[in-house]
């Protein structure tokens, strides 16, 4: 079996130390089998983006017998030598215009020398355009550019409202010139993680090719179902013996964790490849690899900004014209709004593609978590912005609270949540029941219990349904009100009844209500019921 690595990512270093690689070599044919192209592909970070600019390199650059046995490598296609100039905006220093400038120049001059030309300019954009036209002039040949994490020093800087401005108008006119030079260039590929509607990328290159939602490019990073079984069938009878299961439930299980990204309305769904090599090389282990690598930071701290919900993040839906009309830089503003932040999910990898819904005979699509890895991560963190505490703190009391609901102790579960809000800074409390309710959510999530949040029955709506060990508890939240008048409801609205026939199967059924009081000297449970049914 071929090593499996996750930190590699240029093609060249990747065959000639016989690492396995998953041939897509087809999807770089199908761009570079035209005389002339330019492309922009966005993706989640860790995706294989750089791999893929990589790969491009290689087979601009003459390669040939890197590729041998792939794809690729049979095709009709001439494996001439072209000038490239490739720049890694995940390498740039950001944090001011200065210092992206200045890295700029320098990546400008580097590429001159390396090439031996000589180019001037006062400016990144004008040194850029120079270097373009020497390369032409001294090769006699188009130029090939490959710009990957073109978006970085926008996103990095996105909570610096004045600042990111600055660094978009460097951009624009940085990227300007790729229009202005185009006559003499052979080949454009753009990578990134958002569309940015405001960057020249796109108001300028009219002629670039966006696929990233298009259903011929919808695997070509990301593992597929049947790559998995061609590639690493071998590694997944180890993982299941390792797990003492079947092969067709560690490939159930590692679908459940680590795939179910979809980046087109109508394309495959693919794995995570960091997630899969890290099971891999973890000694097969199901942890959260990838969000691991790519913690969201700026997401973080957009929601606390937005004080996102759990409800908003269930019902997000995704149209073309929503998509299309995603700006980043509104989250430079004091006042966001929710639908920016959830394309801002959807675009980064936290949310992927999921079932088509007509409405208004708009096609729209429900936004979903991918898989397990991405659900759990980011409801943690998603917990610590409504809680204002670290991680590990919100661990010690999950661990206790899912302790006493496996042991059917109801009374010590709302001692403990009641610690839990007692905890909770009064400027992040809001007199809302919805608050409320994503904090009780959440709280449950990290203890990796079962709950619904909103769970539609027949007759009406349900605030939440834990279900652990043995014990079913049904939960409805008021605010300002009593706990009464939360058992009454779930009467009321019969919401144990889908659950009855589980007690013939050993379970009990518990009918919990509880009451949030927003009074200043209380802001916690204040009164709380329970009734087995």
């Amino acid at each position: 079996m071929k090593k499996i690595s996750t930190s590699i990512s240029t093609f060249k270093n990747l065959i000639e130390a016989d690492y396995m690689y998953v041939d897509k070599t087809k999807y770089i044919y199908d761009m570079v089998k035209e005389p002339f192209g330019q492309f922009f592909f966005s993706r989640p970070r860790r995706f294989g983006k750089s791999l893929t600019v990589s790969t491009l390199e290689s087979v601009f650059s003459g390669d040939k017998e890197l590729f041998k046995g792939l794809y690729i490598y049979d095709k009709d296609y001439s494996w001439d030598i072209f000038p490239i100039i490739h720049i890694d905006f995940g390498k740039s220093d950001s944090s001011t215009v200065a210092n992206l400038e200045e890295w700029l120049k320098l990546e400008m001059t580097g590429i001159a020398e390396r090439n031996e030309v000589i180019i001037s300019g006062s400016s990144p954009a004008l040194m850029f355009g120079e270097l373009i036209k020497a390369l032409n002039n001294k090769y006699k040949k188009g130029v090939v550019i490959l710009i990957d994490e073109y978006d970085r020093p926008i996103t990095n800087n996105i909570e610096d409202g004045k600042g990111v401005k600055k660094i978009r108008q460097v951009m624009e006119a940085f990227y300007q010139m790729i229009k202005g030079y185009e006559s003499v260039e052979r080949f454009v590929f753009i990578t990134g993680i958002t569309k940015l509607s405001q960057v020249s990328i796109f108001s300028k290159l009219n002629n670039l090719i966006d696929i990233s939602r298009s259903k011929n490019f919808a695997d070509a990073v990301g593992y597929t179902q049947d790559e998995l079984d061609v590639y690493l069938h071998e590694y997944i009878e180890i993982g299941a013996a390792k797990n003492s299961v079947t092969y067709g439930d560690l490939k159930q299980k590692l679908a459940l964790w680590y795939d179910g990204f979809r980046f087109t309305f109508d394309g495959e769904k693919v794995y995570n490849p960091v997630s899969i090599g890290r099971f891999i090389n973890e000694d097969y282990e199901f942890r959260n690899y990838w969000y691991a690598t790519a913690t969201p930071v700026m997401l973080v701290n957009q929601a606390r900004k937005q004080n996102i919900t759990v409800e908003s993040i269930e019902n997000a839906v995704m149209t073309d014209i929503s998509y299309n009309s995603f700006d980043i830089m509104q989250l430079t503003n004091d006042n966001v709004d929710s639908q920016s932040l959830i394309q801002l999910l959807y675009q980064t990898g936290y949310l992927t593609i999921g079932e088509r819904e007509e409405k208004n005979n708009i096609p729209t699509y429900k936004l979903v978590y991918p898989n397990k890895e991405v659900q759990d991560s980011f409801e943690t963190d998603l917990a610590s912005v409504y809680m204002k505490k670290a991680v590990g703190e919100i661990s010690n009391f999950t661990n206790l609270i899912q302790n006493a609901a496996y042991e059917g102790n109801i009374d010590r579960m709302v001692e403990i949540i009641k610690g839990i809000f007692a905890g909770v800074p009064y400027d992040i409390q809001l007199n809302y029941e919805k608050y409320y309710q994503s904090l009780l959510y959440l709280t449950f999530r990290m203890c990796g219990m079962d709950i619904i949040a909103e769970n539609t029955t027949n007759v009406g709506r349900i605030d939440a349904e834990l279900i652990s060990g043995i014990y079913i508890y049904v939960i409805e939240c008021k605010i300002n009100k009593t706990a009464q008048e939360a058992l009454e409801q779930i009467e009321k609205k019969k919401y144990c009844e889908k659950n009855i026939l589980k007690k013939e199967d050993g379970y009990k059924i518990y009918k919990v209500g509880m009451n949030f009081s927003t009074d200043k000297d209380k802001r916690n449970i204040d009164d709380y019921l329970y009734e087995e049914v």
